[in-house]
């Protein structure tokens, strides 16, 4: 596409969370994707009813109207760390659209990893509010998402909750093609999302990204 010929304007200028994102989306607010194919692997297209297909219904609504987000791997397909892999395949992941996640997307991890360690556990040893994501997690083919809100003291002034911290369990395809190494190699990931208007989340395209890999800080 002409438009990655194009010199991204917005640069680094602090080591932050907060700077990282605010220059990805002011790059992408000023090259905003129009259109984009998106390849369908053939385990989606024999898989008629697979949630996942929701993406290539609403992927130019979220080109024109998605916001970026930082989001927390949380289990993908074990090929996606392969070095040579060239599948698009499945992941699940975490992400919230409040602002604490974008200084501190580590709460992201911190709960992911809470989520991730029920899976495969007996149903009566998991909360009861986490059950439906942590059988998503045991099923593994399930593509169904769950949106849940925490509260937690303010990072910034401990003395003070902030209450009702938006999440959203997802599915989401990755594109090798559209990671800065092809591979799986970012605990954190670039996504654009829209959850007022869709379930459907894209990781955001290499082409965008201020790092080229974003680890806890």
């Amino acid at each position: 596409m002409a438009l990655f010929q194009k010199k991204m304007q917005h640069q680094v200028t602090e080591n932050t969370w907060e700077n990282h994102i605010a220059v990805m989306r002011a790059n992408y607010q000023e090259n905003r994707i129009t259109s984009k194919s998106l390849p369908k692997p053939l385990w989606l297209r024999l898989h008629k009813h697979d949630a996942l297909h929701v993406i290539y219904r609403d992927k130019d609504l979220l080109f024109q109207n998605g916001q970026i987000y930082f989001a927390y791997l949380i289990q993908a397909n074990d090929m996606l760390f392969e070095d040579n892999n060239k599948l698009e395949l499945p992941a699940n992941v975490l992400f919230s659209t409040h602002p604490v996640a974008e200084k501190y997307p580590e709460l992201l991890m911190e709960i992911g990893d809470e989520l991730s360690s029920y899976k495969n556990m007996p149903e009566s040893e998991i909360p009861e509010h986490f059950r439906e994501i942590a059988r998503i997690l045991t099923a593994e083919t399930d593509r169904s998402g769950a949106a849940f809100s925490v509260s937690m003291p303010n990072p910034d002034q401990p003395d003070e909750m902030l209450e009702d911290i938006d999440l959203y369990f997802c599915s989401v395809i990755v594109f090798p093609k559209d990671l800065p190494h092809r591979v799986l190699d970012s605990p954190f990931l670039p996504v654009l999302a829209a959850p007022d208007q869709t379930p459907a989340v894209l990781i955001l395209p290499k082409e965008y990204w201020s790092a080229q890999r974003f680890t806890p800080q």
